[in-house]
């Protein structure tokens, strides 16, 4: 009998993601569990309520535990559904080498972070010091909160821990390029591919840790240098402020120079270096709010916790399943974005004549990258997957997204999806997609996809609210 896949995506009501997958061969079935979390606190009774459903679901049978990246989103549930977790039984743990304790490329990208998020928050207290009574600033810096939620979780702490405890530290940390065999299911039933997240030892050789240890490292570490560096250029210029008056900002003396400082009205009791000409004063009143840096500088901070947010994101654990007889391919990305898709467009794997182009060409479930952000499928990948039986599963909820204003649920990435999958887009707030909704352009094929809808398998809640989780079956 031919090896099946069946696909079940939860349904947090909230931002996140959670996957149940079972593999089936004959009288063999393996259950493998991708990622657990949400984005915003207060979740927890949701989470349990999805981990007594797992727990239900695969009972004592051996479980595979999956965690692409440590992000909030991807992990919290390991947490807050501890007790239920207690129960199962998890044989092993799946992370990317990134993630390895004892892998200097991982120790190396952890110290960053970790460097990073502590200089991060300090420049954060020292600009609600400096700046208390400034409406500007205190705006800007509650706006930037929301960017450093992930910095608290970087290192996944408890939920690492409640992971390694519940498989014995029986840890995998996969590498790009490895393929196997399912663990519990017949050899060549289902065959797993890793694609990211990405190496290349052309850009840093070495991270320190001693002269004989080679480092495959990742584009992204430079970004990292490059962000430390920023943020201990924050901090000097953030220590370097003296106010007089924070409750009207008067009396501050900027990061920068006194040569450079200039007034934007004229002082005539002024006859020093600072004075300026009538002339000058005029082009300043016409220019003078694109002209005038005032705080603007310290946007800087948010800027650079976005960008180690996309990091984290781009060093997703990606792996492709691939029922051998069929040849059908389903892809988890995690949150990996454009770095990542890049790194293995031209992967191969060893021992094997496949190649990452053929998996996508090949790829009839895509689970959709960062909840269907704009920047988290990579055109070239998706124009190669199998637009006749492609479905496209994207953990997503909407009122969160809207109200972060994240890029997520956006008309063009929804239109691409529509287009290439004919409409079988599933999401795990709504099920399926409305194609004529506000959020993506109306398709005559998608409203008349009748083959497609009765393959869904949805199931409510306890409360009978909404649904629990809805299922699709690969085969």
């Amino acid at each position: 009998m031919a090896a099946s896949l069946t696909v079940r995506m939860y349904n947090q009501l909230n931002l996140g993601d959670c996957f149940l997958l079972k593999f089936k061969e004959g009288a063999k079935t393996s259950f493998m569990l991708i990622d657990f979390g949400s984005y915003e606190s207060g979740n927890e009774e949701r989470e349990i309520e999805i981990a007594e459903s797992i727990l239900e679901t695969v009972k004592k049978n051996p479980l595979t535990v999956v965690l692409t990246h440590q992000h909030k989103d991807h992990l919290s549930g390991f947490i807050s559904a501890k007790n239920v977790f207690d129960k199962l039984n998890i044989q092993e743990v799946w992370f990317s080498y990134l993630d390895d304790p004892k892998g200097s490329e991982g120790i190396a990208m952890r110290n960053a972070t970790e460097k990073f998020w502590k200089k991060n928050t300090e420049n954060k207290e020292k600009a609600k010091k400096k700046f208390q009574g400034v409406e500007e600033v205190e705006n800007m810096l509650k706006a930037k909160d929301s960017f450093d939620i992930f910095g608290e979780s970087q290192t996944g702490g408890e939920a690492i821990s409640n992971l390694l405890a519940w498989s014995k530290n029986n840890c995998k940390f996969w590498v790009p390029g490895k393929n196997f065999d399912m663990p519990g299911l017949p050899p060549n039933s289902i065959k797993v591919f890793v694609l990211g997240p990405p190496t290349d030892p052309s850009l840093l050789k070495k991270l320190n840790p001693s002269k004989e240890e080679a480092v495959h490292s990742l584009n992204t570490m430079m970004h990292l240098s490059n962000l430390d560096i920023a943020s201990t250029l924050v901090g000097d210029a953030l220590d370097a402020i003296t106010l007089q008056n924070p409750s009207t900002a008067k009396g501050i003396n900027f990061p920068f120079n006194k040569k450079f400082e200039r007034p934007s009205k004229v002082d005539n009791s002024a006859n020093d270096n600072n004075s300026i000409t009538p002339l000058q004063d005029k082009y300043n009143d016409a220019h003078a709010k694109w002209r005038r840096i005032d705080y603007d500088w310290l946007s800087e901070m948010g800027r650079m916790s976005l960008h180690m947010d996309s990091l984290t994101n781009n060093s997703s654990l990606v792996l492709a399943f691939e029922l051998v007889d069929s040849k059908k391919v389903a892809l988890f990305v995690g949150d990996a974005q454009i770095g990542n898709w890049k790194s293995w467009l031209d992967l191969s794997f060893e021992n094997s004549t496949t190649e990452a182009r053929d998996l996508l060409s090949r790829t009839v479930l895509y689970k959709s990258g960062h909840h269907s952000s704009h920047n988290a499928t990579l055109q070239e990948g998706l124009d190669l997957m199998d637009e006749n039986e492609l479905v496209i599963m994207i953990p997503v909820n909407q009122a969160v997204s809207e109200n972060r204003r994240f890029a997520m649920l956006k008309p063009g990435m929804l239109a691409g999806y529509n287009r290439k999958s004919k409409g079988r887009v599933l999401r795990s707030d709504t099920v399926f997609h409305d194609p004529g909704s506000s959020n993506s352009f109306k398709f005559k094929f998608a409203s008349k996809n009748t083959d497609f809808k009765p393959k869904i398998k949805q199931v409510k809640d306890k409360k009978e609210a909404s649904h629990l989780y809805i299922e699709y079956v690969v085969k």
